[in-house]
């Protein structure tokens, strides 16, 4: 039983369709924003063909350096914006790239003039009223975060400690265009955590609560993919072959928890990464196993999860991140991300995100959050005192 909504026309091909793309959501569109990912993207060859696709139009590019934005970065894009009479904005990035252009896309021509405005209006959600939302187009360039098909974006507000959601269902893509070549450069560092963050996606959407009868067959083809070729990707970087399992792993896991969101794990890792600045995908993974086991009784056909991953066991999911974290220097303690027994209670604490930790199907307490944490700190399980 359930219900599954996506809205997202998905693309799987090259860049130089966005031209086709750009066709098919108004001959109005005339102005366009453009959002990259900065460093060395503007010299290569996707952002060549992107020029040529897009030299018809009067288009404001603004190269992104940042990851993770803030609300003070969001509130200087929107003021770089601001004036500019725009129809459609384009991401081409990371995560951080296209939770930025949905969250400028929810905040087209809204009177905001200060961040302690725009915090008001993310907190209140007045942007759902807002009639100027423009279209915006997707195209990931990690394989992991899932934005291009999902209607929400995570702003950070790093004055307060707090996690910010940007959140409606007209804030889907118009369009999400997925193309693997554009991975291939990715480090391996980002191409693993990135990966993880999509693993974490695909597991949690499996046991949440929403999960319904489609959305875990995204998660299980996601899952199969993820494990199945991540290793092989970190060794043969340039694979096209290796970096589209991957990219299809990641699209199928954003298919799969844009109807179900993700449960306790992601809650989990906003406050790691916050309070430690652990990268997202492995502050997410860190305690995907642990929390895998103490839903386990909860979980609907466990054995088909487990013969998505491979295993047998718990144990053995753990074994496979654990693995992956050295294949690239990741720790798998909290002690090296200087964790303590003091910041760990208080992470426990931050870890409750509404709409989060009661999507996972056994309730926790803080207690619990802590015994996971701390047995990632200490093999021991060293009580907070």
């Amino acid at each position: 039983m359930g219900n599954f909504y996506n809205p997202v026309k998905v693309v799987i091909d090259s860049i130089d369709v966005i031209g086709n793309m750009l066709e098919n959501i108004s001959d109005q569109v005339k102005n366009i924003v453009l959002l990259t990912r900065g460093g060395d993207f503007s010299d290569s060859l996707p952002a060549y063909t992107l020029v040529k696709c897009l030299e018809r139009f009067n288009v404001k590019h603004i190269g992104i350096e940042i990851s993770n934005p803030d609300i003070e970065d969001l509130f200087h894009y929107y003021l770089e914006t601001k004036n500019f009479d725009f129809q459609c904005i384009i991401g081409v990035g990371g995560g951080s790239i296209l939770d930025l252009s949905k969250s400028l896309s929810a905040l087209t021509h809204m009177e905001i003039d200060s961040t302690t405005t725009l915090r008001a209006v993310i907190e209140q959600k007045s942007y759902v009223e807002n009639e100027n939302i423009v279209p915006w187009i997707g195209v990931p360039t990690t394989s992991g975060t899932g934005s291009e098909v999902t209607c929400w974006a995570t702003i950070w507000d790093r004055a307060r400690g707090v996690k910010l959601s940007i959140d409606c269902e007209k804030l889907y893509a118009h369009t999400a265009i997925i193309d693997s070549a554009l991975t291939t450069t990715l480090p391996k560092k980002l191409t693993a955590s990135t990966a993880l963050d999509a693993l974490c996606h695909a597991t949690e959407a499996y046991w949440s609560k929403n999960s319904n009868e489609i959305s875990r067959v995204y998660s299980l083809e996601a899952i199969k993919r993820i494990v199945g070729s991540l290793e092989k990707v970190l060794n043969r970087p340039n694979d096209i072959q290796l970096r589209n399992e991957i990219a299809l792993g990641s699209l199928y896991a954003g298919l799969a928890f844009s109807n179900t969101r993700t449960t306790a794990c992601h809650s989990i890792s906003y406050p790691l990464t916050l309070n430690l600045g652990i990268d997202h995908g492995v502050a997410a993974s860190l305690t995907l196993a642990k929390i895998m086991e103490l839903n386990l009784e909860k979980i609907i056909e466990k054995d088909q999860l487990f013969e998505a991953f491979g295993v047998n066991h718990c144990k053995e999911v753990q074994q496979f991140i654990e693995h992956i974290y050295e294949c690239v220097g990741f720790s798998s303690n909290l002690k090296d991300y200087n964790a303590s027994p003091k910041i760990i209670e208080s992470i426990a604490e931050n870890a409750f995100t509404k709409g989060r930790i009661d999507n996972n199907p056994i309730a926790l307490t803080k207690e619990d959050v802590i015994t996971v944490l701390m047995s990632i700190f200490n093999d021991q399980g060293e009580k907070v005192k």
